[in-house]
C-alpha cells in the first residue's frame, strides 16, 4: 500500500511518496494536480452503496431512522434484514415482518436531496423503527438484490432514557462522500497484540491502535517504515476486505491494504502510485470487517495419503467462528514432476500444464477435506478460506505439499519399537532406596529427566553411582560411540558402567547427557538406523525435491524424519525441518548455491543415526530470467532505435527510478514523448489505467499520447508504468507494413502482424470519409466515430459500394485479443476513384501546433507528435513559416527531432505563418494545421529598484539574495552591479542573484536594463549592511592630577549600538555617568554608520588612574577595546617671587610677584607698569602658551604676551587676565626651554654637532625638541624635529657663521625659545651670541627678502587650505587639540622652506632625525581662533623674527597685511 495512504487518517504512511510526488511536479513544471480529479461524476455503470459514517444511537422510546443510499438500483428491489439473524424486515416498499414498527420509506422522485453523494430521492431507502427497544439494538443490513448482492451495515445503538447520547449522536445514518465518520468500534479496533507478535519496534506500537492514530502517535512515521508491513497485516487482522473496496470503487492498484498488505515506497518509479482520495474508504471497510468477518482458518495441516489424495484439515477461526457458514478450500496446480525419474520401474506421468485453481466447498461443520483424483508426484499449493454471511477472510498460510509416487501409499499403521531394559528394577536390586536419584537415572523411558541433570543430582546420587551408571549400560560397553559423539576421556567410565565414584571431574559431563543417552539407546537397539538412498531430483533455482529411503533397521518403528540443511556460501549452521517424509520439497534455497544436507529417522525412542551427507547445487535464476526476457517486450531497444538523447536512457526502463526522473525531467522535457511512445509499446492501455484509479485527463498518457497535461498527472505515474509493464506483456503490439490497393470496384487492405508481445487473435479495421467536419483521432473517441471492420486475417477488402467515390478517406488498423487492443501504427489516406493505385501508410500529421512563448524577435512553438506511428520509429519535423507581410518572402523550413522549436531574429510586431510536418520510415505526413503567430512590439526596457533580501537585515559575511526585474519586449538584457562592479549579467526579465560573503563596500546595488531599444535605464538602491562593531581606541593617555581628560573611542556598527565605558571588563563593572563622568556617543555627520564615544574625566584623580574598555554591542554582536589614563608625576609650581627677584623687578613692585602672580595689584600701581613685561615673562616660566590664548580669542597682535614678551600697553591691560589664566592652567604642564645650548666640532668636515640640556621645568614629558638655525644674516631659516638632546648638523660650509636657537614640546605645547648661540664648524664662538633679530636694521631686510616667497606661500596655502578644509575644520572643535591632543597625532610632516643660502641639514636628512616625525606638538600651534579664520589673500608670510618665534604650521602663523 501507499505511504500516502495515511496522509490523512494514518500517519504510517505519510512520509515518502508526499515529497517525492510533489518535489517531481516541481522539477518537471511548476504545476500542481488534485487527486480529487480521480473522482470522476459521473453515473456508476453497476450498483453500489454509500457507506454509512457512523452508528445510529437513540434512547429506549425513540425512533430511530436508518438510512440506506443506493445508487444503480435500476429497479431492483432493496431487501432491509436484521443480521443477527437475517430475519427479512422489508422488500422494496413493503413491510414483511409482523412487527408492525418497522416501515420503510421511499420516494420515487428525481428531485435531488440534501447531502454528498445522494443523487435523487430514489436513491434512499431508509427504515423506520418505532419506540426502540433494548432488544432492537444491534447491525441491520441494506441489500440490494443482484448477484453478488450489494449489501451495506448500519448500527443501531439503544440507550436507557437516564443516560445522555454522546456528542456525536445520530438520530439517522450520515453519509459523506469523501470523510466518512469512523464509528465507536473503527476506534476500539486495537491491534497492539498482534504487532507484538509480529516483532513490531516498541517505539511503533502507537501505530496499532486506530484510537491511537488518530490521536496522535506521537512517533516519527519515516522511523516506523521498516515495521508498516506487520502493522497493517495486523490492522487487516486477516480479514478480506477487497470485495468492500471493490465495491467502493476502490482500484485493483489500491487494494493492497484491503488485502493487510504494504507496498513500501522505494525508488523504483513503479512504487510511486496516487492511492489518497480512496483511504478513507479503505479505512472504512476495514473496521466494519473486522466486525463482520471471520478470520482465517487455524492450524491448516496438509497430508499426503497416497499418489492421488491430500489430506487437509484446520481448526475453526478465532474471531466470528459462530457466525461461519462454510470453508473454502484453494487448490493450485503448481508443478507436475516426472515420477520416472524415482524408479524407471514405476509409470511414466508427464503433466507439466499447469492446471486452473480448484475450489471445494466445506461445510461449517466439519474441519477436514480429503482431495481426490489429483495427479501422482505432483506439487499443490493449498489454503482454506472462512466465509460467513457478510464475506470472507483472508486464504490462510498458504501450504504446499508432494502427493507420492506412482503405487506408494502413506504408512498409516507404525510398529512399536523394541522394550528398554527394565534399569530401574535393577537399580532397586542394587540397593538404591532414593526415589530422585531413581527417577532421574534409572528410567531410560525419561531420556529428558537425564538430559537435564544438574550438578545437585549428581552429588545427591553420588552414593550409588556404581550401580545407576553400571544398569544403565545394561551390561554393554558403550564407549566406541561416546567418544565418536566426542565425549571427554573422564566420562567414558559413565558409558561404559565401569565407575565406581563421582567427583567435581564428572560435573563437565552434564553438558554431554544428550550423546550420552543416545549412545545408551542405541546400544539397546530400539532407535532406527539411518535412512538410505539420500538423493534430489527436480533441481531448480529455488527449490528441490529431496528423496530417501527408510533405514535396514526398525524401518517399520519409524514415525517421521528430521531434515537438515545448511548453505556451503556462508558457512551457515545447520536449519532442521522436523516431522517430514519422503518426498520432500525444500524450498527458499537461493539460486546458484551450493547446499548440504542429511536426513535423521525418528521413532517412539529418539532419533537415529543421520544418513550420509550430500551436496548439491541450485540452478542460476540469471539464465532464466535472461531467456524470459528474450522474449519480451524490450522498452529499452525502443529506445535506442528512436534514437533517444543519452542522458535520458535511465528514465527508459519500467525500472526507473524516482531519483532520475526528478533530476533528468527538465533535461529530457523535449525528449519524454519518445520515453512515453516506447512505455506503451504501441499498445492502448487505457483500460487497465481505467482499472488502477488514473483520471480521465491522464488517460492519453496511457495510451502513449503526449500531452501538455503530462505534467499533472506526476503523482499517477506509478499507476500509468505498472499498466505499461502489464500490457505490453499481454496486449497485442500495433500491426505493421499497412498498405492498401485501391482499383475501379474494391479496396484491399493488407498487413503485417505484430513483431513483438502477445500474438494478436483479431483485427479490426477503422475507416471514416474526410470532410470539413471530420473530428481528429483519438485514442477515446476511435470507437465512437470510424466504420469498422473485423477480420482474423491480415487483409480485408472493402467494396466501393460502402465508399463514397471522389472522396478522401481515411483508414488504419489495430490488433486485438483478449486483453485490449493496440494503438494504430500508420494510416492510409487515399481517393476514392475508378483508377487503381496503391497507397502505403504513413504517420498521421503532427497535431496542437501552438505558440508556448513570445516575444518581439522570437517565437516558442509546440507540437504533439503523430498519434499513428510505429512506437519505435525515428520521427522527425520540418517546421515551415513565412511573413505574409513582407514582400517577396520565401518560405523557411528548420528540420527538427523533437517536437518544438524557437524561431529567433524574427522581426517585432509582425505576423508569421506556420506549420509543420512529420517524416518516418513509412514516408512523410500531411502538414498540421496552420497556425498564424504574432511577435510581440518592441518596448524599450524598464527596470525596476532593485529587490534585496534579508530587507533591512542584510549582515556581514552572510549572504543575501537581488532580484532585477526588467520589463520590455524583446527580452532586455540585465546586469547587476554592486558598488560599481559588474557581478552578474544575462538576457531575462527576473534575474536573482545570490551574493554570499557580503562585505560593508557592497552597500550600493544598481540594476541596468537594455534590449536595444530606446535608452538603457539603471535603478539602484542603497542598503545598509549591518555588522559586528568594530572600535579603535586612542591608546595612553597621560594628564596630570586635576586635569580634565577626555578618553574617545571611535566606533563603526549598524546599526545602532549601546556603548558604555567599563573598568573591570571580567566584571563588567561600568562607569556611571555622573558629577565627575560625562558619557557621550556623537554620530559622524558624513558616515552615519560610525560615532565618536566619549568618556570626560572632569577632574582626574588616582582613583581615575588606570584601564577603562569601551564596549559597544548590537543585534549582531559586540566589540571590547582599552584605552588607558595616566598621571604624570606632580612637580612644584613655579616660584614667580623668585624669578622677579632676578629680573630685578622695582621693590615697589615686588610684592606683587607671590606664588602666583597678583594682577590685580598690577592694576593699582601705575609705577609697577615698567616692569610689567618682566613680570608677565616670570610668569610665563619659559612656556609657549600662544595657543591657550588664540583659542580664547587674544589677538595675533597681542599673543607675544602669552610667553613672556613685549607688547602694547593696550594689549597688556585688554588681555592680561586671559594671558595669566592660561599660565596658572597650563604652566605645570607645558615644558620650560631648553638649556645650555652649544656647538661641538663634529667628527666629520662641514658639520656640527649641537647638543642641550632638558628643560628645568617638566623634562620628563618632554617628547620632541624642534632646532632652528640659519646662516647669519640669511633669510629663511631651517629646523629639524629630534627626540634627544644632540644633534648634527651636516651640509654646513667652514667660512660661514650660523645662529641657532632650540625649543622643547610635550602632549601639551611648546615652550619658548633657548637663548641663541653662534657657532662655525668649528664650534661654538666662545662668548658669542646671535644678533638681536628684534631690532637693527635686519628685521626690515628680512621682510623684504621674505616678500619674494609671500606670492608662491600664498597660492600654496590657499590650495593647501581648501584640500584639507575638513582636517582644518576638525582642529577647530573647541579647542580639543589643547585639551587631549592624543587624537591628532596623525602623521602631517611640515612643509620646509628653503632658502638660497646653504644652511645644510641635519644628519643629511630633510627634517627627520631618529625617526622622529614632525609631530602633533608642533601642529596644535594654532594662533587664530579658527571660527575667525582670515581669508588668505589679507594675510602674509611672517618675518623672519616671527618664523624664530612661532614655527611655521597653520594659518595662524601668517600676519595680516598692514
Amino acid at each position: 500500500m501507499r505511504t500516502t495512504w495515511s496522509l490523512v487518517l494514518l500517519a504510517l504512511f505519510v512520509i515518502v511518496l508526499a515529497d517525492s510526488t510533489e518535489e517531481l511536479k516541481t522539477s518537471v513544471e511548476n504545476t500542481s494536480t488534485s487527486t480529487d480529479s480521480s473522482q470522476e461524476d459521473v453515473e456508476p455503470k453497476e450498483a453500489w452503496m454509500r457507506a454509512p459514517g457512523g452508528g445510529v444511537t437513540v434512547k429506549s422510546g425513540e425512533d430511530a431512522l436508518l438510512t440506506c443510499v443506493v445508487l444503480g438500483a435500476r429497479g431492483r428491489p432493496v431487501f432491509w434484514r436484521r443480521a443477527r439473524d437475517l430475519q427479512l424486515l422489508t422488500a422494496g416498499a413493503v413491510r414483511v415482518t409482523r412487527d408492525d414498527r418497522i416501515q420503510v420509506l421511499h420516494d420515487d422522485s428525481e428531485e435531488p436531496l440534501q447531502g454528498p453523494g445522494i443523487k435523487k430521492g430514489g436513491d434512499v431507502w431508509a427504515l423506520v423503527i418505532k419506540s426502540v427497544k433494548p432488544s432492537d439494538a444491534g447491525l441491520y443490513m441494506c441489500e440490494l438484490n443482484t448477484e453478488p448482492p450489494v449489501r451495506s451495515f448500519h448500527r443501531l445503538t439503544v440507550i436507557s432514557r437516564g443516560l445522555t447520547p454522546p456528542e456525536n449522536r445520530n438520530i439517522t445514518d450520515t453519509y459523506s462522500a469523501y470523510t466518512p465518520t469512523l464509528s465507536s468500534v473503527a476506534m476500539a479496533h486495537n491491534y497492539t497484540d498482534c504487532c507484538l507478535s509480529s516483532n513490531v519496534s516498541k517505539s511503533c506500537l502507537g501505530f496499532c491502535s486506530i484510537q491511537t492514530i488518530l490521536e496522535g502517535t506521537g512517533q516519527d512515521p519515516e522511523t516506523c517504515q521498516p515495521d508498516f508491513p506487520a502493522i497493517v497485516k495486523c490492522m487487516a487482522d486477516g480479514r478480506n476486505h477487497v470485495p468492500c473496496c471493490v465495491q467502493e470503487h476502490v482500484p485493483d492498484i489500491c487494494q493492497d491494504v484491503c488485502r493487510g498488505e504494504f507496498t513500501p515506497v522505494t525508488d523504483n518509479i513503479k512504487t510511486h502510485y496516487s492511492c489518497a482520495s480512496y483511504m478513507e474508504k479503505t479505512l472504512a471497510c476495514i473496521v466494519e470487517g473486522i466486525e463482520l468477518l471471520p478470520s482465517p482458518p487455524e492450524d491448516v495441516e496438509v497430508e499426503p495419503l497416497n499418489e492421488k489424495q491430500l489430506n487437509v484439515s484446520w481448526n475453526p477461526p478465532v474471531q466470528n467462528a459462530d457466525t461461519i457458514t462454510e470453508y473454502i478450500v484453494n487448490v493450485t496446480t503448481l508443478r507436475s514432476f516426472d515420477a520416472h525419474l524415482i524408479d524407471p520401474s514405476e509409470s511414466s506421468i508427464r503433466n507439466n500444464t499447469v492446471s486452473k485453481p480448484i475450489t471445494v466447498k466445506v461445510p461449517a461443520s466439519k474441519s477436514f477435506l480429503v482431495l481426490d483424483d489429483l495427479l501422482p508426484f505432483t506439487m499443490y499449493e493449498i489454503t482454506v478460506t472462512s466465509y460467513n454471511i457478510h464475506g470472507s477472510s483472508l486464504p490462510s498460510y498458504a501450504i504446499r505439499s508432494l502427493t507420492l509416487t506412482p503405487g506408494k501409499m502413506k504408512t498409516t499403521e507404525v510398529a512399536a519399537a523394541p522394550k528398554l531394559p527394565d534399569v530401574k528394577k535393577c537399580c532397586e536390586a542394587g540397593g538404591v532406596n532414593h526415589y530422585g536419584c531413581i527417577s532421574k537415572l534409572c528410567d531410560p523411558t525419561k531420556t529428558f529427566e537425564i538430559e537435564q541433570l544438574q550438578v545437585t543430582d549428581l552429588m545427591i546420587c553420588a552414593p550409588w553411582a556404581g550401580i545407576t551408571f553400571g544398569c544403565l549400560a545394561n551390561g554393554m560397553d558403550h564407549t566406541p560411540c561416546c567418544r565418536a559423539r566426542g565425549l571427554p576421556d573422564s566420562c567414558l567410565p559413565l558409558c561404559s558402567g565401569n565407575i565406581t565414584s563421582i567427583d567435581f571431574n564428572h560435573f563437565k559431563c552434564l553438558r554431554y547427557m544428550k550423546s550420552y543417552t543416545n549412545c545408551l539407546l542405541q546400544g539397546y537397539g530400539v532407535l532406527p538406523g539411518p535412512p538410505s538412498k539420500l538423493y534430489l531430483t527436480n533441481i531448480d533455482t529455488d527449490y528441490a525435491v529431496v528423496h530417501w529411503s527408510p533405514p535396514t533397521v526398525l524401518a517399520d518403528t519409524v514415525q517421521a524424519y528430521n531434515l537438515y540443511y545448511r548453505s556451503l556460501q556462508v558457512d551457515d549452521d545447520y536449519r532442521a525441518l522436523e516431522f517430514v517424509h519422503s518426498p520432500y520439497i525444500l524450498e527458499d534455497l537461493e539460486s546458484n548455491t551450493d547446499y548440504e544436507i542429511y536426513v535423521e529417522a525418528v521413532n517412539e525412542h529418539g532419533v537415529g543415526d543421520p544418513s550420509p551427507r550430500l551436496i548439491f547445487r541450485t540452478q542460476s535464476q540469471v539464465i532464466e530470467e535472461e531467456i524470459e526476457e528474450a522474449n519480451a517486450y524490450n522498452v529499452t531497444a525502443c529506445c535506442e532505435r528512436v534514437q533517444l538523447a543519452g542522458v535520458c536512457m535511465p528514465l527508459c526502463s519500467y525500472d526507473a527510478k524516482m531519483s532520475d526522473l526528478r533530476t533528468l525531467a527538465p533535461l529530457c522535457a523535449q525528449e519524454f514523448h519518445k520515453i512515453l511512445r516506447c512505455g506503451a509499446g504501441g499498445r492502448n492501455h487505457e483500460t487497465c489505467c481505467a482499472r488502477r484509479g488514473v483520471p480521465g485527463i491522464c488517460r492519453g498518457v496511457c495510451a502513449g499520447a503526449y500531452t501538455g497535461s503530462v505534467n499533472t498527472c506526476v503523482p499517477y505515474i506509478g499507476n500509468i508504468v505498472q499498466c505499461f509493464e502489464e500490457g505490453t506483456g499481454i496486449l497485442p503490439g500495433p500491426p505493421r507494413e499497412l498498405h492498401a490497393v485501391i482499383s475501379s470496384k474494391n479496396l484491399y487492405l493488407d498487413w503485417a502482424a505484430p513483431q513483438d508481445g502477445a500474438n494478436a487473435t483479431s483485427y479490426i479495421v477503422f475507416w471514416q470519409k474526410l470532410d470539413n467536419n471530420t473530428q481528429p483521432y483519438s485514442y477515446n473517441t476511435m470507437q465512437s466515430t470510424y466504420n469498422q471492420i473485423k477480420t482474423n486475417d491480415t487483409m480485408v477488402t472493402i467494396q466501393h459500394e460502402s465508399l463514397e467515390v471522389n472522396s478522401t478517406c481515411h483508414a488504419f488498423v489495430v490488433a486485438v485479443n483478449e486483453h485490449g487492443s493496440s494503438l494504430p501504427s500508420s494510416m492510409l489516406l487515399f481517393n476514392v476513384t475508378e483508377e487503381e493505385q496503391e497507397v502505403s501508410g504513413i504517420p498521421s500529421h503532427p497535431h496542437s501546433l501552438s505558440v508556448s512563448s513570445h516575444s518581439a524577435t522570437w517565437l516558442t512553438l509546440t507540437w504533439q507528435p503523430p498519434q499513428f506511428s510505429q512506437a519505435d520509429e525515428k520521427i522527425t519535423y520540418t517546421l515551415f513559416f513565412k511573413s505574409p507581410t513582407q514582400m517577396g518572402a520565401n518560405i523557411t523550413n528548420i528540420t527538427t527531432t523533437v517536437p518544438g522549436y524557437t524561431l529567433e531574429k524574427l522581426t517585432p510586431n509582425t505576423q508569421y505563418i506556420v506549420w509543420v510536418k512529420a517524416h518516418a520510415t513509412a514516408g512523410d505526413s500531411l502538414p498540421s494545421e496552420t497556425l498564424l503567430a504574432w511577435t510581440d512590439p518592441a518596448y524599450p526596457a524598464y527596470v525596476e529598484p532593485p529587490t534585496v533580501n534579508p530587507v533591512n537585515l542584510v549582515m556581514e559575511g552572510s549572504s543575501m539574495t537581488i532580484l532585477c526585474i526588467a520589463m520590455g519586449t524583446p527580452t532586455p538584457t540585465i546586469s547587476l552591479y554592486i558598488s560599481g562592479r559588474l557581478v552578474r549579467q544575462d538576457v531575462t526579465r527576473h534575474m536573482v542573484t545570490v551574493i554570499h560573503n557580503v562585505t560593508r563596500d557592497m552597500d550600493q546595488i544598481s540594476c541596468y536594463a537594455d534590449n536595444g531599444y530606446g535608452t538603457p535605464m539603471q535603478a539602484s538602491r542603497k542598503i545598509n549592511i549591518s555588522h559586528v562593531p568594530s572600535i579603535q581606541a586612542s591608546g595612553i593617555t597621560m594628564a596630570a592630577a586635576g586635569d580634565s581628560v577626555i578618553l574617545e573611542c571611535r566606533v563603526e556598527a549598524l546599526p545602532k549600538p549601546t556603548v558604555a565605558f567599563w573598568r573591570d571588563p571580567n566584571g563588567r563593572t561600568p562607569v556611571i555617568d555622573g558629577p565627575n563622568y560625562s558619557i557621550q556617543l556623537q554620530p559622524d555627520l558624513e558616515e552615519p554608520t560610525k560615532y565618536t564615544m566619549r568618556l570626560i574625566i572632569k577632574k582626574i584623580s588616582e582613583a581615575d588612574e588606570g584601564d577603562y574598555f569601551c564596549h559597544a554591542e548590537n543585534a549582531f554582536g559586540k566589540a571590547l577595546r582599552p584605552v588607558s589614563v595616566r598621571l604624570r608625576p606632580t612637580t612644584p609650581h613655579h616660584n614667580v617671587t623668585e624669578c622677579c627677584a632676578q629680573m630685578n623687578v622695582s621693590s615697589q613692585c615686588i610684592d606683587a610677584c607671590s606664588f602666583h602672580l597678583d594682577m590685580d595689584n598690577i592694576m593699582d600701581r601705575p609705577e609697577c607698569m615698567n616692569d610689567f613685561d618682566k613680570l608677565m615673562k616670570c610668569a610665563a616660566d619659559g612656556s609657549d602658551h600662544r595657543s591657550c590664548c588664540a583659542s580664547w580669542g587674544v589677538p595675533r597682535s597681542c599673543l607675544e604676551l602669552c610667553r613672556g614678551g613685549s607688547v602694547t600697553r593696550s594689549c597688556a591691560l585688554q588681555h592680561a587676565r586671559r594671558a595669566l589664566a592660561c599660565f596658572r592652567d597650563a604652566g605645570g604642564k607645558l615644558p620650560g626651554p631648553p638649556r645650555n645650548l652649544k656647538a661641538h666640532v663634529a667628527p666629520t668636515p662641514n658639520a656640527v654637532l649641537l647638543s642641550w640640556d632638558p628643560p628645568v621645568k617638566n623634562p620628563q614629558t618632554v617628547y620632541l625638541y624642534r632646532v632652528f638655525w640659519r646662516a647669519y644674516g640669511a633669510k629663511v631659516p631651517e629646523k629639524l624635529d629630534t627626540s634627544e638632546t644632540s644633534v648634527v648638523l651636516t651640509g654646513l660650509q667652514d667660512d660661514i657663521r650660523y645662529e641657532c636657537v632650540v625649543k622643547a614640546a610635550n602632549d601639551v605645547g611648546t615652550s619658548s625659545l633657548s637663548p641663541s648661540i653662534m657657532f662655525t664648524t668649528s664650534g661654538q664662538e666662545s662668548s658669542a651670541a646671535a644678533a638681536p633679530v628684534a631690532t637693527g636694521s635686519a628685521a626690515p631686510a628680512v621682510g623684504v627678502a621674505m616678500a619674494c616667497v609671500v606670492v608662491a606661500a600664498i597660492l600654496l596655502a590657499a590650495g593647501f587650505y581648501y584640500r584639507h578644509r575638513k582636517n582644518l575644520r576638525l582642529k577647530a572643535q573647541g579647542g580639543v587639540a589643547f585639551e587631549n591632543p592624543s587624537y591628532l597625532r596623525e602623521p602631517n610632516p611640515d612643509t620646509v622652506i628653503n632658502g638660497t643660502v646653504p644652511n645644510g641639514n641635519a644628519n643629511g636628512g630633510n627634517g627627520v632625525t631618529n625617526g622622529v616625525s614632525n609631530s602633533a606638538a608642533w601642529r596644535q600651534e594654532t594662533l587664530q581662533n579658527p571660527g575667525t579664520a582670515v581669508p588668505t589673500a589679507r594675510e602674509v608670510e611672517p618675518t623672519l623674527y616671527e618664523e624664530l618665534k612661532l614655527g611655521q604650521d597653520g594659518a595662524g602663523f601668517k600676519r595680516l597685511k598692514p
